[in-house]
């Protein structure tokens, strides 16, 4: 196995050391639920009740300039540096690499499900958006592209993945190490999912069957950051998944219901990680807990 000395100084305790006690967790999902409401009652004075997809994505923007300085103010009152939490500038290439290798793979699952399906085929960047039944505009693109890759990913990774997953695993005193990893893992996933109800009772008017569906691929969607994240140490690498994530790069168009796959998913996500694990890192194979050393 290949390591580097930059991954050998990455270890000791993890997760790190937070100073203060739960009340700045909860001031966190408070603060973050109390903006998503004030969002939506901004958004919906100044653009009606149903935002567009320019609309929404340009509104992205500044909501999340604010919630990324809710999460900062939290990680400065904890006294914790970003490098801490997985955001070293030697874990930007590693992740950058793997999130190239995932989009790779997507197209290439892409394509191989539209033919299985018999779909045809259309070659073009992000034509995927630009043809029915998405058909959005390419300007809607660029914005969405911004908003979600700049903006939803990284903000939402370092308050949920980067802060409160760590918080928790560090806060709790049951179980080993593994498990405690494990509730840190859950209830940050659980959390993300919840604060998403107001956006889409509100701004997108979705049935409660609908809803309740959305928040199940949430949380599993969470839960999936989470065991990556907790295997790497490496919060670029989630960020950059959770973007694409939002909105696929994908150079093929596969057809109706070609994509996403969330089996394909989960295979290509774990065997990275184990591949990350293996040629990227000398973390020990078991998930660590909190203060545990390696």
């Amino acid at each position: 196995m290949r390591h580097s000395a930059s991954a050998n100084r990455s270890a000791g305790n993890w997760p790190p050391s937070f100073r203060a006690g739960w009340w700045p967790a909860v001031g966190l999902l408070f603060g973050f639920g109390g903006w998503i409401l004030i969002s939506v009652g901004v958004s919906g004075l100044m653009f009606g009740d149903s935002l567009s997809t320019m609309e929404e994505g340009l509104w992205t923007i500044p909501s999340g300039i604010v919630q990324l300085s809710i999460a900062v103010a939290i990680l400065r009152y904890e006294d914790v540096s970003v490098r801490d939490l997985g955001l070293a500038p030697r874990l930007v290439r590693p992740a950058l690499a793997v999130t190239g290798v995932v989009v790779l793979l997507v197209n290439v699952a892409a394509v191989a499900l539209a033919m299985a399906s018999g779909n045809e085929i259309t070659v073009g960047l992000m034509t995927f958006y630009l043809t029915a039944p998405v058909e959005w505009s390419v300007p809607e693109v660029l914005v969405s592209a911004v908003s979600l890759y700049l903006f939803t990913g990284p903000v939402e990774e370092l308050a949920f993945r980067g802060y409160l997953q760590n918080k928790i695993a560090a806060g709790v005193t049951v179980g080993s190490a593994s498990v405690q990893t494990a509730i840190g893992i859950l209830a940050a996933a659980v959390s993300f999912a919840l604060l998403h109800i107001p956006v889409y009772l509100l701004l997108r008017s979705v049935s409660t069957g609908a809803l309740l569906g959305t928040l199940v691929l949430l949380t599993a969607t969470g839960v999936m950051y989470g065991v990556i994240y907790a295997a790497t140490r490496n919060l670029y690498l989630v960020m950059f998944l959770h973007g694409i994530g939002n909105l696929w790069p994908l150079v093929v168009d596969p057809g109706v219901g070609g994509w996403p796959n969330y089996g394909v998913l989960l295979v290509i996500y774990v065997l990275l990680t184990l591949a990350y694990r293996h040629w990227l890192t000398d973390l020990p194979l078991p998930i660590t807990g909190p203060n545990a050393t390696n």
